[in-house]
């Protein structure tokens, strides 16, 4: 029941777009906080989050009125995840090297997960939810991130020259 909209991040002009996918017409722009970077559904579909990086926070958006909610204080919210279980949410803090566990309601802080890389970019979990792989795009490399115990596995650095990996997928059967 949630309304058919597009949701736009702009990073330059600290706004979101609301467009109707059915005529493809701008409904509204939201104002919210410095440069964000990506609107995420929650794990149970009932808040959109907007990750304002520059601007600490994370703007809610109600998806069943479309309205914005009072932002909440997250620090370097580069880009966001939710455990496959619904218990954490995961906030990539990309300046800060870290992935931060966080309460996925409230945004309070579980654990804090320092990372040996640069640029804690976008991330994507095994499916039966045990790990996930999350990309350094400015170190080139990978993590594997052990789900339960919120423990770093491994590091893979990627043999091509000046490699810059931005997103990563893991396939449906988990082999590749």
């Amino acid at each position: 029941s949630a309304l058919p909209r597009v949701y736009v991040p702009n990073t330059e002009s600290d706004t979101v777009t609301v467009i109707d996918p059915a005529d493809y017409h701008i409904i509204e722009t939201i104002n919210v906080g410095r440069q964000p970077q990506h609107v995420v559904p929650s794990w149970d579909l009932k808040t959109l989050w907007v990750n304002d990086d520059l601007g600490n926070t994370l703007t809610p958006i109600d998806p069943f009125t479309g309205k914005a909610g009072t932002p909440v204080g997250v620090h370097d919210p580069y880009n966001l995840y939710f455990t496959p279980d619904g218990a954490s949410a995961v906030v990539m803090a990309s300046k800060d090297m870290q992935l931060v566990f966080r309460d996925p309601h409230t945004m309070a802080v579980q654990k804090t997960l320092p990372v040996p890389c640069s640029g804690v970019n976008h991330a994507d979990f095994a499916p039966d939810g045990s790990y996930f792989i999350v990309s350094c795009e400015f170190s080139g490399q990978l993590l594997k991130i052990d789900t339960r115990n919120r423990s770093l596995l491994g590091v893979v650095g990627l043999p091509q020259r000046n490699a810059m990996p931005q997103d990563v997928k893991i396939s449906p059967d988990g082999k590749v």
